[in-house]
């Protein structure tokens, strides 16, 4: 939490998860706003107007994605498979101010609900980071944008939320790895830049 009180920096990234003895949501509010480039102070704070708060990296990257391959959603059902703070409902929220139609589905979500939500789903935002919860074959010809992955240390490698041949179903796809990550960290490094810019003014 000490981090959080340094003045010779522009901007803080808190490494998630915390460890069980540590209150997350503290460490949330302990949060510099000036230099919260990840918006943790800020969550939610996008859905209420606040036009000060810095993108969250990880859905700001998605939508710059999205955005590159002309995947448009305005009107269309779009399936977002993931509630966290920090990246399911933020994304949520950024489709919905596209004017898509949104529906989040999540963990919660029993396999053959959740297989009826992708069927008729047009865009499939994974952001649940858990391996294969969903299934290739549910995919009726969407889009998906693989966001949610998990390292699996048999594999030294990072894997989708998708299981099976998603280039089968998909009309496009983003993969894992190689997708959205690398988007990530220009993101941050741009939030920190103009955190610094906004610090100096």
């Amino acid at each position: 939490i000490a981090i959080m009180t340094l003045d010779n920096g522009d901007g803080i990234q808190l490494m998630l998860p915390l460890t069980d003895e540590i209150d997350t949501g503290k460490v949330y509010s302990a949060s510099d706003v000036a230099k919260d480039v990840e918006c943790i102070h800020y969550v939610g704070q996008s859905e209420i107007g606040n036009k000060d708060a810095y993108p969250p990296v990880t859905p700001a990257a998605a939508m710059l994605l999205m955005e590159e391959f002309d995947v448009e959603v305005e009107g269309k059902r779009v399936l977002v498979i993931g509630r966290s703070p920090i990246v399911g409902s933020p994304i949520a929220h950024m489709v919905r101010q596209m004017v898509a139609i949104v529906t989040v589905a999540h963990s919660g979500v029993q396999e053959e609900a959740l297989n009826t939500l992708v069927g008729d789903a047009e865009v499939v935002i994974t952001c649940a980071g858990l391996p294969g919860v969903v299934k290739a074959e549910w995919v009726k010809g969407a889009v998906v944008v693989n966001v949610g992955t998990t390292f699996k240390d048999e594999l030294d490698s990072l894997v989708s939320d998708v299981d099976g041949d998603i280039a089968k179903y998909a009309s496009r796809f983003s993969p894992v790895p190689g997708g959205i990550g690398p988007l990530s960290a220009p993101v941050l490094f741009k939030n920190v830049a103009k955190a610094a810019w906004d610090q100096m003014k």
